[in-house]
């Protein structure tokens, strides 16, 4: 696998600065301790499709894919590295994110989720522009910055050519020569972490490429990957040939045997909406077996899009903004039946809490921690039940008696509850925006007449709370700064 040219840090100004860079436009500060720099990143890549046997370079090459064919097609991209400013609080691990494509332009899934355990524990992450529509969203948003870039020949196309980047992104900084703007620092770990339809690349690279792309020395380029909100592998050619997606019944679409980790986390709205016997077919065995190192924590309470960080606006909503060039407060209303409908940041009307505040980004936290372990001393994650379904076909989760799901990894937001909490929310009127309600999920607050019945005392409460907390710490569902934030909170409730 070779290693990608690299130019930077491409400087930046308060009218010329990178999109979804923290400290411009909409985005919040760089967070204390912390720098973060862009950089173009250039190569070559390869299209792929599968075949009976495996997975081979596409053949023959249909003469859509243009003038370079499948092979040695050049590509120009950008990634943004975020790291500590004192060389001696960097952990040695790197996460590396695909931004997520899916609004057509780049989201920070998994640092906007886990940011505040990369930097406590002194991670370095790396985000990178992973298909060639959000390319066209940086021209059009800084047209003389993002001028270089380019996506193979025929742009969406092309778009197969994304894991042999990221492969070679990932070697970059496994191998951290001079090319590498950490060359100077001792890297450890290096990461592979996606959600949603970038989840679906993180799936897709251990799935498939792990095998395929491989440093010189015949080893993994990811040490471990966190595959997140996805059931299963992406096309891997994106519509230019048929063989680039599985059929539903082949076993591809489970996670396969290979040499690096997984540890693989839902939300419960993967259950709800893509539930049957295709959208299932994700599930398997967890295994400790060196060669096929696998856990699935499926979260239930947890949605697709939340509000994990307690912060207004959310991610989604601040680079809508960022790349529309409109102040957060003529953001439009999504249309969603438990949100206000009205203009800027998304406020659930009375009674109900829109987005979703279950803090899914805990389990994430923890799954890069227990993924670190199982790696530097062998110790494996803790097993978690699978979430309960009733109807495959429908995608029906048994729920309990206040209307949360039952199975799946347990926290103190549903065992010990103070509300009932949706994976989905209905759309009550056809906006722009109203496509994302069955992914944001909205969360109903109890009675002070049903928590005084759940709960003798505040002290009651807050006991239970902790214990459950402790256990999840103990256990290595949740690690331990995430869990004396519940506690605490807890502690100030006014509950019951």
């Amino acid at each position: 696998m070779p290693t990608p040219t690299v130019a930077g840090p491409i400087p930046s100004t308060p009218s010329d600065f990178p999109f979804i860079a923290d400290g411009f436009g909409p985005e919040p500060r760089v967070p204390s301790g912390y720098e973060e720099s862009e950089y173009f990143v250039s190569g070559r890549a390869k299209l792929y499709e599968y075949s009976a046997t495996g997975v081979r370079v596409v053949a023959p090459c249909p003469a859509s894919a243009g003038r370079l064919g499948c092979r040695n097609l050049p590509y120009t991209t950008r990634m943004l590295v975020k790291r500590p400013i004192d060389p001696r609080r960097f952990s040695g691990t790197v996460i590396v994110e695909p931004f997520n494509p899916s609004s057509g332009y780049d989201i920070a899934n998994v640092w906007d989720r886990s940011w505040p355990y990369f930097v406590g524990h002194g991670d370095v992450f790396v985000g990178w522009t992973s298909r060639y529509e959000s390319i066209l969203a940086l021209k059009r948003f800084e047209p003389q910055r993002y001028a270089r870039l380019a996506w193979g020949e025929n742009g969406a196309v092309d778009d197969g050519i994304t894991f042999d980047i990221a492969a070679q992104i990932g070697a970059l900084f496994k191998l951290n020569g001079a090319r590498s703007p950490l060359h100077r620092l001792k890297v450890r770990h290096v990461f592979e972490a996606g959600f949603s339809q970038d989840g679906a690349f993180t799936f897709t690279q251990a799935d498939v490429f792990n095998a395929i792309d491989r440093l010189p020395n015949g080893r993994p380029v990811y040490d471990g990957y966190v595959p997140g909100g996805t059931v299963g592998p992406s096309d891997i050619n994106f519509g230019l040939t048929a063989a680039g997606s599985l059929p539903s019944g082949d076993p591809r679409n489970r996670m396969q045997p290979r040499d690096s980790p997984v540890i693989q986390i839902n939300t419960e709205t993967e259950e709800v909406l893509l539930g049957g016997p295709s959208g299932l077919a994700y599930r398997r065995p967890d295994s400790n077996a060196r060669i096929d190192r696998y856990r699935l924590w499926e979260v239930p309470g947890a949605s697709h899009i939340s509000n994990d960080l307690g912060s207004s606006p959310i991610t989604e909503e601040r680079d809508l903004a960022e790349i529309e060039r409109t102040p957060l407060s003529t953001l439009p209303a999504t249309g969603c039946a438990h949100q206000r409908y009205q203009s800027g940041p998304w406020v659930g009307v009375d009674g109900f809490v829109d987005p979703n505040p279950y803090p899914f980004g805990y389990v994430a936290d923890a799954a890069f921690a227990d993924l670190t372990k199982w790696l530097d001393d062998g110790t494996p994650p803790p097993r978690a039940a699978r979430i309960e379904v009733t109807d495959t076909r429908a995608g029906t989760t048994d729920r309990d008696r206040f209307g949360n799901a039952l199975g799946g990894l347990r926290t103190p937001f549903v065992d010990v509850p103070t509300a009932t909490y949706s994976p989905t929310d209905g759309t009550a009127h056809d906006t722009d925006l109203s496509g994302l309600c069955p992914l944001i999920g909205f969360s109903m607050p109890f009675s002070h007449a049903t928590l005084h019945a759940l709960y003798p005392s505040h002290a009651d409460y807050l006991a239970r709370v902790t214990r459950e907390t402790n256990e999840l710490v103990h256990k290595g569902f949740w690690v331990a700064p995430d869990a004396a934030n519940v506690v605490r909170q807890a502690a100030a409730s006014d509950v019951p």
